[in-house]
């Protein structure tokens, strides 16, 4: 069987990136935490796939960013329009039609690591049955979702996104068509709280890769 894994960006210059936290560090260092956090995550996807039988994307939220230099390290494809919940629906879709089972990863969490994500598609791999796997994150949403199967429109669309209750909503419903899997919780970033809080998660990793090692340096300089 064979996985995807897509990582949800952003591209410098055509989106607003990270709002709170350019007040606080300024754009320029928000721009480039975005830009570094995004390799770490792709980093760990790429890791990853040495170890399962997975192809990794950059799902890019501008139709005319899938051939930017910024995202040359993975194959790209857009993100489509509409609300997330729409986009991430139609990458789901789109890549299910490829792939066997189908990740869905945030960029603003460069503190994952592969065995998080080995436990994700092996869940997903090694059944025949539907299955699905979600990991929380701290503020409430979630931060990884996957399945082997399409997951219905309105399951994307009836939640309320960046809320307290997301991760809890879209948990529920997805648990009324499988099984879910649920992985560890972790903090995403949005203001300079969690960029603090990342720095010390990041330098204690035990198998880091160079690009979280990267992002671990540079975050000394602006904190």
């Amino acid at each position: 069987m064979s996985g995807a894994i897509a990582v949800f960006v952003k591209t410098v210059g055509l989106s607003p990136l990270k709002t709170r936290l350019a007040k606080t560090i300024g754009t320029e260092n928000t721009e480039a935490f975005h830009l570094a956090a995004a390799y770490s995550v792709a980093s760990v996807a790429q890791k990853l796939s040495k170890q399962v039988e997975l192809s990794c994307y950059y799902a890019v939220a501008e139709e005319t960013a899938v051939e930017h230099s910024d995202w040359q390290g993975l194959a790209c494809i857009w993100q489509g329009s509409g609300g997330l919940g729409e986009r991430m629906r139609l990458i789901h879709q789109s890549l299910l039609k490829k792939h066997d089972f189908v990740l869905l990863v945030g960029a603003d969490i460069p503190q994952m690591t592969v065995s998080e994500l080995v436990k994700a598609s092996a869940y997903l791999m090694n059944s025949s049955k539907k299955r699905s796997v979600l990991a929380p994150s701290a503020d409430g949403g979630f931060w990884l979702f996957g399945s082997n199967f399409a997951i219905p429109e309105n399951i994307w669309t009836d939640v309320s996104y960046s809320q307290d209750d997301t991760g809890k909503l879209f948990l529920q419903a997805v648990k009324a068509l499988a099984p879910v899997k649920i992985l560890e919780t972790l903090r995403d970033v949005d203001e300079l709280p969690d960029l603090q809080a990342l720095q010390p998660v990041l330098a204690k990793l035990p198998q880091p890769t160079q690009a979280q090692q990267q992002l671990s340096q540079f975050l000394t300089t602006i904190i």
